[in-house]
């Protein structure tokens, strides 16, 4: 009798493999058609989300909890100790990297995280839990680890302990099983995540991605094939090889699979074979090794491991990705609170740091794109510092751990020059062999009208002597007998009003004059202005009838000119050298520059506006946006900084990407807005009740985010795909 062979099922490991590389060719082939599968990549993280506090407070409780206090003792002092030490190894690592980055000019749209206020590390408040159902609804991390620190101690004095321990076994185990259950729709998950985003990324981002994930594999295997057996090697009896050779399965298992967690009881279980058979101590009582490495696998886990830690270098890059380092003076915040905040994961830590250190948090969604792959060779590492914690650990409670100065400085040596020469190769072949050409000023000069313009007639160089007769301002009822809108525009006022590759006058200001010129249902004519300062000039001569261009509001203007209220509150911005941006992170630090040198508009209350905030700076006064061009790309040979609003700053860093946006801190709101002839009040009023609709249905909102944020997916041409720019099958 034949049975029927049953087929072999596919293991989780490979159906996620499946699942990445089906996302990619999904995303290849359809492009933006595959954006809405977003939906479900962020269900899935939500799904992932729901056991890791949970499961952080029931692991340190029953880890700790079963043990005595001398257990506690010389685990805390041997454990902690070689944790601490691998700890060192990987911020070291780490902070070395960015040297390794390449030269490539960056620099990136505006962010409100650019004008956040600082949040201070207020560590009372992040490691001690006053009220522990606050720390849990807010997902403070640390002070939740240190809560169930302090509960696993004390449940180690409580006589009748056994029932809560099994209670929180058993949690524990329903924890396990969510988490289990989630794990299995990881592989549609990996597909929605994948396909999302390579049906989205701009494809010159992946370059930039590609540093991170080779300098991320490069020292994950650094650490996994050399360091840390290495180590191991050099402290205990144990040789090199044969830890490789003992442990090569379940390391292989963890990194197909991106979990240690499935593979901590083969950890333990080859940990006390391995010990077994390298040299039985005759003097260790027996099953004290099998004791111990038991304890500090469990023991272990819940820690923040060097693989996790390796997850930090994201937050680093992040800052170079989007052109703006993080300094080295927060490198301690970011070790401090990182570690603290790894506790719960790197899906908890992450939004947590950039918050911190004011990234935008959308380097988040970056980072969980290429978490897929990264995130593998991350659970090796973590296996391996499972097993130096369990291995090394375990000797020292047997007092076998040897400290030879030879053995040590070998190890040292050549994990030393192993590093410098893989981070210097690193280096070397982005900084001459591969090299991604610089495109964010083209994505500037290549943005167009979000919605179709009004009829119009722009007037680049000169205003037409028709204009010029005007005979003064005209009042509204005019304006509508004469059927059309007349708006000033300052030329080159990036990202506000300027031509784009296209030859097309566009930008915030611009399509601002269209929606209002639309809902007076007349056509446009378009003047150049010259300058702000020149506002009152074009306004009294009724050149135009709105001067459309973004202005702080101050109350020596109303003199000159009647103003519009506030459109949006916008900071004062400063655009300095990229290499000097630390000098000028506060405005009191910048008071401490000698001889400061700020470019600002000739304009009284923009002086004013310079001096109170910066009495020691001397003022150089430029005319027009031409004066900034004719500044920047001369390199401010002449100035320390120039003043300007932090929107247009930014925008201007991306065409000179060697500069940066600094908006020093604590950040400076100023009021700004459009402005009529002075006494023009039936216009004002008209033009004031049409902003307050266009604040109210959206309109400020959808035109800001587009022209001043740099959110233009939506209005982008669609991203290349195969079924649009080969096949041709839609539009």
């Amino acid at each position: 009798m034949n049975l029927p062979v049953r087929r072999k099922r596919l293991g989780i490991a490979s159906q996620v493999f499946i699942g990445l590389a089906l996302g990619v060719v999904a995303g290849v082939f359809f492009g933006e058609e595959v954006a809405f599968l977003k939906i479900g990549g962020d269900a899935f993280i939500a799904l992932l989300q729901i056991t890791v506090i949970p499961y952080v407070v029931v692991a340190l409780i029953t880890s700790i909890g079963r043990l005595t206090l001398d257990d506690v003792k010389r685990l805390a002092i041997r454990g902690g100790s070689i944790l601490s030490v691998l700890w060192a190894i990987g911020l070291v690592v780490i902070f070395l990297t960015p040297l390794v980055l390449p030269d490539w000019p960056s620099a990136s749209f505006f962010s409100i995280s650019e004008v956040e206020e600082a949040k201070s590390v207020d560590f009372l408040k992040l490691y001690i839990p006053s009220n522990i159902f606050f720390a849990l609804s807010n997902a403070v991390v640390p002070a939740i680890v240190v809560f169930s620190i302090l509960f696993g101690v004390a449940l180690i004095q409580v006589k009748q302990k056994r029932h809560i321990l099994d209670l929180l076994s058993t949690v524990g185990d329903v924890l396990m099983t969510i988490t289990g259950f989630v794990g299995r729709l990881a592989p549609y998950g990996v597909f929605a995540l994948i396909a999302s985003a390579a049906g989205t990324i701009e494809l010159a981002d992946l370059g930039r991605l590609q540093v991170y994930l080779v300098i991320y594999i490069t020292l994950a295997l650094i650490l996994s094939i050399w360091l840390i057996p290495a180590l191991i090697a050099t402290l205990t009896p144990l040789s090199y090889r044969e830890i490789l050779r003992t442990f090569r399965g379940p390391l292989v298992t963890a990194f197909a699979t991106g979990s240690v967690l499935i593979v901590l009881p083969v950890l333990a279980s080859d940990s006390r074979r391995l010990i077994e058979e390298a040299d039985r101590h005759p003097e260790q009582p027996e099953g004290q090794a099998e004791s111990s490495v038991d304890i500090l696998v469990s023991a272990a886990y819940p820690f923040p491991s060097l693989g996790g830690l390796l997850a930090l270098w994201f937050v680093l890059f992040g800052g170079w990705y989007i052109g703006s380092m993080v300094p080295a003076e927060q490198y301690p915040t970011l070790a401090i609170a990182g570690i603290a905040s790894l506790f719960g994961g790197t899906v908890l830590a992450l939004p947590f740091l950039f918050d911190l250190l004011r990234l935008p948090a959308d380097l988040f969604q970056v980072f969980l794109t290429v978490d897929v792959i990264s995130g593998r060779f991350g659970a090796l590492v973590s296996a391996l510092n499972i097993l130096a914690i369990a291995l090394v650990g375990t000797y020292a409670l047997q007092g076998r751990v040897t400290l030879r100065a030879i053995p040590l400085l070998r190890f040292a040596a050549v994990s030393v020059i192993l590093l410098a020469m893989a981070l210097a190769g690193i280096r070397a072949f982005y900084t001459y062999v591969y090299v991604e050409p610089y495109t964010k000023d083209q994505l500037l000069a290549s943005l167009h009208l979000v919605k179709n313009p009004q009829p119009h007639v722009v007037y680049r160089d000169s205003i037409p002597e028709e204009v010029k007769k005007a005979g003064g301002p005209a009042s509204l009822a005019r304006i509508k007998r004469r059927g059309l809108l007349r708006a000033c525009y300052v030329p080159g006022n990036y990202p506000s009003a300027y031509f784009n590759d296209a030859g097309d006058l566009v930008g915030f200001d611009i399509e601002m004059a269209h929606r209002f010129a639309r809902y007076m249902e007349l056509p446009l004519e378009f003047i150049p202005g010259g300058s702000i300062s020149a506002a009152r000039e074009h306004l009294d001569a009724g050149e135009c009838d709105v001067f459309m261009s973004l202005m702080w509001i101050f109350p020596a203007r109303t003199e000159e000119f009647s103003m519009t209220a506030p459109v949006r509150n916008i900071p004062v911005g400063l655009i300095v050298p990229d290499h000097r941006r630390e000098e000028f992170r506060t405005w009191a630090g910048i008071r401490a520059i000698e001889n400061l040198r700020v470019a600002i508009l000739d304009d009284p209350s923009d002086l004013s506006l310079l001096h109170g905030l910066l009495p020691n700076a001397s003022a150089v006064p430029f005319q027009d946006k031409e004066d900034i061009e004719q500044i920047l790309d001369v390199d401010l040979p002449e100035v320390d900084a120039v003043a300007t609003f932090a929107e247009e700053a930014a925008a201007w860093t991306l065409r000179y990407p060697v500069f940066s946006l600094v908006a020093p801190a604590p950040t400076y709101f100023i009021p700004s807005g459009y402005s009529v002839a002075r006494g023009n009040t039936d216009l004002l009023r008209y033009l004031d009740v049409w902003l307050l609709n266009a604040e109210t249905d959206g309109t400020i909102d959808e035109l800001y985010r587009y022209w001043m944020l740099g959110q233009v997916k939506a209005s982008q041409p669609p991203r290349w795909s195969v079924i649009r720019d080969v096949l041709g099958w839609i539009d």
